[in-house]
């Protein structure tokens, strides 16, 4: 067992220990204030010399609760000593304090610089900033710690965790022609003609003719492949009101009921909230209450065009029972919003507490990569590859987005089964 020594008592280092040892590496540990009775492997984690022999990370203060300026912890031009330095102590940086500052995401607090559906821009993260979004660099973090700990105790002390990956798809629009009703399907042929799409008018009279099933029609494909490969998968239905940024069929159309029924017989199932749902309570209570309906009572959610802010929408969540998010990705980019591939507790900046709601972050979205970043299938699958093995080299949770648009192989989604498939099954 670990001993974690500190002169400090806070909400925020019990946190960010509990992340350590307890969600990544999986150790045993203990925190105290009494420095007359250490023994062992003992973790300094204060300005003090202690008589024991010890690893010492020299604290920066940020760790106190209330403080909130981070921009003097952090350098941008010096990637290798970037979060945190510390010229005292055994560590070189306050790593605890790195870490704590990366997965609350303070940094996307009330943010003003949103983009048009008033969204964190990536191009501000700090990650970004200094090129690290493409690596799990928290979880690094953690295990270079334990690293350090068996060099300088002599010991190999090791993490019993294991990679793991689960398969999350977001069911936006559950038909592309199916059950829209006859006003909305010839509104929709005219927005089509109008706006000259013509491959959408093509694959409506195809569809309309017998000729090709509804292109977003693929749940017999995507099952049979989940049950074949012995995937974890969770399944997030949208259930709002029909509006701009809200297609799918209405949320009690018989079909639909039929389609989250027959999936959750052998898959989870979570909420989508609206594209409006992000800081209304009401409306992702309602949503929550007409997916519960259908199925079991309902725990996870993803919010419809990743579209939620700090700290609002997450304390929404709670609020409404949610036990489980998985949101914490980018929009317009691949890797890692939080710097980690690990699970990680809520924690409420504005009342300094870890909360119950538990953040689950994913790696990429399938339609960043063809529509944000234009890349091609091949160069896709690469870059997944290489991004899964960051993950795996930490022993991680590998976690993406998908669509049962993006799996019709059809049209600009054309090969694209085969990047599902390599993703999953390498």
């Amino acid at each position: 067992m670990i001993t974690v020594y500190s002169t400090l008592k806070s909400s925020r280092l019990e946190y960010v220990l509990n992340f350590i040892f307890k969600n990544t590496l999986e150790i045993d540990f203990k925190w105290t204030q009494d420095s007359t009775n250490l023994n062992g492997l003992i973790l300094n984690y204060s300005d003090q010399k202690l008589p024991q022999q010890n690893h010492q990370i020299h604290p920066s203060g940020f760790l106190v609760n209330g403080n909130w300026d981070f921009n003097k912890y952090i350098f941008l031009r010096n990637k290798s000593n970037c979060f945190f330095p510390q010229e005292k102590g055994d560590h070189g940086f306050d790593v605890l304090s790195a870490i704590f500052f990366l997965i609350t995401r303070m940094e996307e607090y009330n943010s003003k610089d949103l983009d048009q559906h008033l969204r964190y821009i990536s191009d501000n993260s700090t990650l970004i900033k200094l090129g690290l979004e493409l690596q799990p660099v928290v979880d690094q973090w953690c295990f270079s710690l334990l690293r350090q700990l068996n060099t300088r105790f002599n010991i190999e002390l090791t993490s019993p965790r294991k990679f793991h990956q689960y398969c999350t798809f977001d069911i936006d629009n559950a038909y592309a022609f199916k059950y829209k009703g006859v006003g909305r399907s010839l509104g929709s042929f005219f927005k089509d003609l109008i706006n000259l799409r013509f491959d959408k008018l093509k694959q409506r009279v195809y569809f309309l003719t017998g000729k090709i099933n509804d292109p977003y029609d693929n749940y017999d494909y995507i099952l049979k492949f989940l049950e074949k490969n012995q995937l974890k998968s969770i399944f997030f239905f949208l259930l709002g009101d029909y509006a701009k940024m809200d297609k799918n069929i209405k949320h009690n159309h018989p079909y639909l009921i039929s389609l989250i029924r027959s999936i959750s017989k052998n898959h989870l199932i979570g909420i989508h909230p609206s594209y409006n749902s992000f800081n209304s309570l009401k409306t992702l209570k309602m949503e929550i209450s007409r997916l519960d309906n259908i199925v079991t009572t309902t725990s996870m959610s993803r919010f419809h065009y990743l579209r939620f802010s700090l700290p609002e929408s997450y304390q929404i969540l709670l609020r409404a029972g949610i036990k489980q998010d998985f949101s914490m990705g980018f929009v317009d980019r691949i890797g890692f919003r939080a710097g980690t591939c690990t699970p990680f507790y809520f924690y409420d900046l504005e009342n300094e507490l870890t909360t119950n709601l538990k953040i689950l972050p994913f790696a990429y979205m399938d339609g960043v990569l063809n529509d944000k970043l234009k890349y091609n299938t091949e160069n896709s699958s690469k870059l997944i590859s290489k991004i899964k093995q960051q993950v795996k080299n930490v022993n991680g949770s590998f976690n993406a987005v998908w669509h049962n648009e993006s799996l019709s192989n059809q049209d600009r989604w054309n090969g694209w089964r085969r990047v599902f498939e390599s993703t999953w099954l390498d």
